[in-house]
């Protein structure tokens, strides 16, 4: 069945849940029956109105979910069900005496998700707990707090962000549910529906569902070995009058560059010059031990800088934190306020806690560590290729040789159990011939061995060429 539509209105979420959702209900309705065909990713993306990468998300979630199975030169399709009317997938639901599993595909090595791990963040977890339970007051941490934050946590966000080189006082900073929302929060506070806002010319799909979910028109602005070029920028902000410009400059998702001190600098002059209004996405920034300062170090009365503890602690958490120009602190609590009314506290303690007592400082030292020892295994497994990395990188970005095609090169990759992202996630157009790169996690395992598993099988299916079929290897 490839002429599936479905109204993503009529489902809640960014558009690739909506997507998973509407995929799920028209299983339940019968609507795509058993053996039903998907349209393919491009096609629905562009009857949708949306990006390949949206969809490619949401058929990842329904797959996630038991609905689907993608077979290897025929496409995507549903599953048989349980014999009770149910999708044939794993229950996630365990018993008391279980562990609580990641959700993960039964047999797929997840290479897609940038993410912290460590071995012994079980310990971690339950230690802090443990200390937690012993201090008294914690039904304080059950109410309403302040949407800004409760004062100590802020405290510590900015004791935090000061290890980067960015000075900014508590005053200036609100908590979050991660750098998600706070995205979502400063993208609905700075513009009005329709605006444009610029970006680079690869950007992840977070900012891709904020644009949609507004929504606002993203404009692409050239890039090059060192991230967003200047004289491209002062194009397009000549071009688009756009008053709003988003920046990766430490270890861009997906292709790891780093902007050097002088292309921030040059950045910056021509966001003065232009009057933009820059967002710093600096969620990397924790792992990088020698980096350049900030761009809100440059340029703290024009640069809203969004991080979190989700790549350089846990993204369970979900904690996150905006540090702004104070006149610009109100406007965004008034719109996280509308959001969410204020986060949880709790998270936020326990992050207060690890750096307080340098349990957060111990886990980036560890993540650099490990980090470096991945991005190794990756150097010498794509050794002859060309590969993008940075060894404090959580990901790298590889160039894939002819006759490969990125999305081809993806759908392979899951037929030989490894998951992957093609670069069509993070373009912000559906061109017919995307450039031939794929991005690949190399921190989402606990387990090296798992990570050096997925990338043999990857530089095996690049040797074997797309003429290949074979099972799981």
């Amino acid at each position: 069945m490839t002429m599936w539509t479905p109204n993503l209105d009529a489902f809640p979420g960014p558009r690739y849940q909506a997507l998973a959702t509407a995929i799920e209900t028209a299983i339940q309705t019968g609507e795509l029956p058993v053996g039903a065909k998907l349209p393919p990713q491009r096609n629905l993306a562009w009857k949708l109105g949306v990006t390949v990468g949206t969809v490619s998300r949401g058929y990842m979630l329904a797959e996630q979910k038991g609905l689907l199975s993608g077979e290897v030169g025929r496409g995507t399709f549903v599953k048989p069900n349980d014999g009770f009317g149910n999708p044939s997938f794993r229950s996630e639901i365990v018993a008391p005496q279980q562990d609580i599993a990641r959700l993960a595909t039964p047999g797929v090595i997840e290479l897609s998700r940038n993410e912290p791990s460590l071995p012994d963040f079980e310990d971690i977890m339950r230690t802090s707990l443990q200390r937690l339970s012993m201090r008294g007051g914690l039904q304080n941490l059950l109410g309403y707090s302040r949407t800004l934050g409760d004062p100590l946590h802020r405290t510590a966000a900015a004791q935090w962000i000061a290890r980067t080189g960015l000075t900014v006082m508590p005053e200036q900073i609100i908590a979050t549910a991660g750098a998600q929302q706070a995205l979502a929060v400063v993208m609905t506070a700075m513009t009005m529906p329709n605006e444009i806002m610029l970006v680079e010319a690869l950007t992840y799909g977070g900012v891709h569902e904020n644009a949609q979910q507004r929504p606002i028109r993203l404009e692409g602005v050239a890039m090059d070995d060192e991230g967003m070029r200047p004289d491209a920028l002062a194009e397009a902000a000549r071009r688009t009058g756009s008053r709003l410009v988003l920046i990766q400059p430490t270890i861009h998702n997906p292709t790891t560059v780093m902007m050097t001190a002088e292309r921030r600098a040059a950045i910056v002059a021509v966001a003065r010059k232009h009057d933009l209004t820059i967002i710093e996405d600096d969620v990397y920034g924790f792992l990088m031990q020698d980096r350049p300062l900030p761009v809100a170090a440059l340029a703290p009365e024009r640069t809203i800088y969004i991080t979190s503890a989700s790549k350089c602690m846990a993204p369970g958490l979900r904690v996150g934190w905006i540090a702004a120009p104070p006149v610009l602190i109100e406007r965004f609590a008034d719109t996280l306020h509308a959001m969410a009314v204020n986060n949880p506290r709790l998270n936020q303690e326990i992050v207060r806690q690890w750096i307080e007592d340098g349990t957060a400082a111990m886990l980036v030292e560890r993540l650099r560590e490990e980090a470096a020892i991945r991005n190794a295994m990756a150097v010498e497994t794509f050794d002859g290729l060309t590969m993008r990395s940075n060894p404090a990188s959580l990901h790298c970005y590889l160039e894939l040789p002819n006759p490969w095609r990125p999305n081809e090169f993806t759908n392979q990759a899951l037929g030989q159990g490894v998951r992957i992202a093609s670069c069509t996630s993070f373009l912000l157009d559906n061109r017919p011939n995307p450039p031939p790169w794929v991005r690949i996690s190399l921190a989402p395992s606990p387990d090296r061995n798992d990570v050096a598993d997925g990338l043999r099988r990857l530089r095996g299916l690049i040797e074997r060429g797309p003429e290949a079929r074979h099972a799981i290897v």
